[in-house]
């Protein structure tokens, strides 16, 4: 009997010390809920006053004012996709003359012929051969005594899907010598009169692939990520001035649709996007140009992992490039 008793007591006290050690573990987990609440709230509320700074209040403050007070002149590289035309427009629009980069005569001309009818501003075309830093030597005397208060970068959206080996070597000279070279150049050019005034801003426009692998466009998303790179160390070495830099990464817009097919002429979509984008001039220094363009973005790398979308992505590049070598072996045929 005394046995029983004993077993009767031991298994209470077991279930009495069981209960309170769950009590423990519910008030551990429950915890470990607020403060994982607690996180994901806090970071919610981050991001969500991002978009409102990025995007909702440059549409309610204009910024007209302080893009003109940096200077009466900007110098836009890269205007033969409607990226760079866009955004040109949208400068024109606020009366700032242009100086437009790139190496198509006929279309460069006929692009600052359209811009200076429609807005009644100068703009200077420049022609240029990347492979040939002499080339730049007009552009070094055409910013003498001007007031350059914006660079504008828009010259990454040009490589075709290939393998690596394949690629000609004057067309990696060529991307190298435009993207890097000579982008780094300007800016040294433009830099110092900026650094002297004490405001200026640098712009540059980037693409997806410089955060996501990029097979068969490699030497792109290579390029990309200098240009960024570039820009994000210059506004760490430069903030104690009064510079500006900003990196627009186009996120998930069409590049095949950016470049022009029979005429100058900017699409709705591009024309709204290149509105929003100078928008946010001022506001933000790493930017996806339009809050729907930016939403696309967060949602996508919040819920997958990065190695899974680049996987996917990689496999629609490798779709893309097939299909591009099918294309061009029917029309050999």
């Amino acid at each position: 009997m005394f046995k029983i008793m004993n077993t009767a007591d031991s298994f209470s006290l077991f279930v009495n010390q069981f209960s309170r050690d769950l009590s423990d573990i519910n008030d551990r987990l429950a915890l470990i809920g607020i403060l994982y609440l607690g996180k994901k709230s806090f970071e919610s509320f981050r991001n969500l006053s991002r978009a409102i700074g990025h995007y909702l209040i440059p549409n309610l403050v204009s910024n007209e004012k302080w893009i003109k007070s940096l200077g009466n002149w900007a110098v836009v590289f890269g205007c033969l996709n409607q990226i760079g035309y866009g955004y040109a427009r949208e400068l024109a629009k606020r009366k700032i003359n242009l100086i437009l980069i790139d190496q198509n005569q006929e279309i460069l001309t006929q692009m600052c012929e359209i811009i200076s009818s429609d807005f009644q501003i100068e703009v200077i075309p420049i022609i240029i051969d990347p492979r040939n830093f002499g080339s730049l030597i007009p552009l070094e005397k055409t910013i003498i005594g001007r007031d350059i208060g914006i660079f504008v970068n828009s010259s990454c959206f040009n490589q075709e899907c290939s393998y690596y080996h394949a690629l000609s070597k004057n067309l990696i000279e060529n991307s190298l010598c435009s993207n890097v070279a000579v982008f780094s150049l300007i800016i040294r050019m433009l830099l110092p009169s900026m650094f002297q005034k004490n405001k200026g801003a640098l712009v540059n426009f980037s693409t997806k692939r410089s955060f996501l692998s990029s097979p068969y466009v490699s030497l792109f998303g290579a390029s990309n990520l200098y240009t960024e790179k570039l820009i994000e160390s210059l506004s760490y070495e430069y903030s104690d001035k009064n510079l500006y830099f900003q990196t627009i990464n186009t996120g998930f817009l069409d590049d095949e649709n950016l470049n022009f097919k029979n005429e100058v002429k900017l699409s709705r979509n591009l024309a709204l996007y290149s509105s929003s984008t100078i928008q946010t001039l001022g506001w933000s220094s790493y930017s996806f140009g339009y809050w729907l363009n930016a939403l696309k973005v967060h949602l996508l790398l919040r819920n997958f992992p990065l190695s899974c979308i680049n996987f996917v992505y990689s496999r629609i590049l490798k779709r893309k490039f097939m299909k591009s070598i099918e294309n061009i072996a029917s029309k050999n045929k």
